[in-house]
Order: structure tokens, then C-alpha cells, then sequence
């Protein structure tokens, strides 16, 4: 009986002697695995960011450049009541830039992106891409940040700059083929369509 309890204790022993073995083999497998993997690469193979996301991360990254030196008696030209405001600043949906070529719309590489304080859009941002790389080279616009904010829908697509009427619209997407037009100044109720805006050009050169 003694012999048979000895023999049994010696067995589990060796059991669980084998066990923290194995675990700590596969613990230390484990390491040695995520020691030789790329996490950069890895993460880049996982996640790839979009151009909004470049377009975002850009404006977060300059607009101190554009707003630390604005002196206080100038604040309300760009849409702050206070320097304390520049801490509740958020960027809402960057909105393309599109203009007339040769009677078809054409995109800029241009972006107005909203400035945001308290819900409300207080001043545009323009960014522009130039030789692949992004950056802020305008600021303000309150008047047409909340024109824009006051007229625009889930279904607006852009912004149209007709340079020869020296007018913006905001451009819907009411279906696949086709696209109606809000005048920035006028009624939001007003639409054209593109055969309107070219009679306007027209009637304009007249």
C-alpha cells in the first residue's frame, strides 16, 4: 500500500513538472514569435488610412501654426469668441473643392475643412495637396463656413467655384446621374442644374 501511494505521489509530481515544462515552453515560443515580428509592418498591412483620415490628421497637426498668434482684438474675425475656444476645436467632414474645365467639373485637390466649436461651424480651413503632401494654406471664411453649415445635406457631394460668376454651390447628389446645385448666396430652397449654371456664365459674358 505504502509502495502503491509513493508511486502514485512520484506520478503526479512528474505531471505537473511536465506541465509548467510545456507551459513554459509555449510562453516562451510565444515571445520569441512576437519578438521577430514587424509590428509597424503589421500594422500597415492591417489598417491603411484613407485620404480623409490623411486630410484630418493634417489639419490636428498645423492649425496651431495658423491660430496661436491671432491677437485677441481679432478673434471674432475668425470665428472665436476667446483663446479658451481653441481647446474645444474639432473638424467636421472635409468638403472638395470642384470647378468648371472645359464645360466639365473638375476636382481642385482642394478642401475646405470645417472648424467646429460647441456644434457650430465657425471658420474653414484650405488644404491643399501639392506634390503628394498636404498642407493648410488659408484660414477664416466664418460667413461662408455657416452658409455652408446652414445649406448643406447627407446628400452634398462638394463644393462647385465658378470663378467666371464669381459664385459657390454646393453640390447634392439627388441620384446616381444626376446633380443639382445650391447657391451659396441665395435661397437654400433655389436649385439649378448645370444647364442653368452655364446660361448664367453666358448671360453674364453678354
Amino acid at each position: 500500500m505504502k509502495k502503491a501511494v509513493t508511486f502514485f505521489l512520484i506520478f503526479i509530481v512528474a505531471i505537473a513538472e511536465n506541465s509548467v515544462a510545456f507551459s513554459q515552453h509555449i510562453q516562451n515560443t510565444n515571445i520569441a514569435l512576437f519578438q521577430k515580428t514587424d509590428t509597424n509592418n503589421f500594422s500597415k498591412s492591417l489598417y491603411q488610412y484613407s485620404e480623409t483620415d490623411i486630410i484630418l490628421q493634417t489639419a490636428k497637426k498645423q492649425i496651431n501654426l495658423f491660430i496661436d498668434n491671432i491677437p485677441n482684438e481679432n478673434l471674432n474675425d475668425y470665428g472665436f469668441k476667446n483663446k479658451e475656444e481653441f481647446e474645444k476645436i474639432s473638424f467636421d467632414t472635409p468638403i472638395k473643392i470642384y470647378t468648371l474645365k472645359d464645360s466639365n467639373i473638375v476636382f481642385t485637390s482642394t478642401w475646405r475643412i470645417p472648424i467646429v466649436i460647441d456644434n457650430e461651424y465657425r471658420a474653414l480651413l484650405t488644404i491643399i495637396k501639392e506634390n503628394e503632401e498636404y498642407k493648410i494654406v488659408d484660414f477664416g471664411a466664418c460667413v461662408l463656413a455657416k452658409e455652408i453649415s446652414a445649406k448643406k445635406t447627407n446628400q452634398t457631394l462638394g463644393l462647385l467655384r465658378v470663378y467666371e460668376i464669381k459664385s459657390d454651390f454646393i453640390i447634392e447628389g439627388y441620384t446616381k446621374n444626376q446633380l443639382k446645385f445650391i447657391p451659396i448666396q441665395g435661397s437654400k430652397d433655389k436649385l439649378y442644374d448645370l444647364v442653368d449654371i452655364f446660361n448664367m456664365i453666358k448671360n453674364n459674358k453678354q
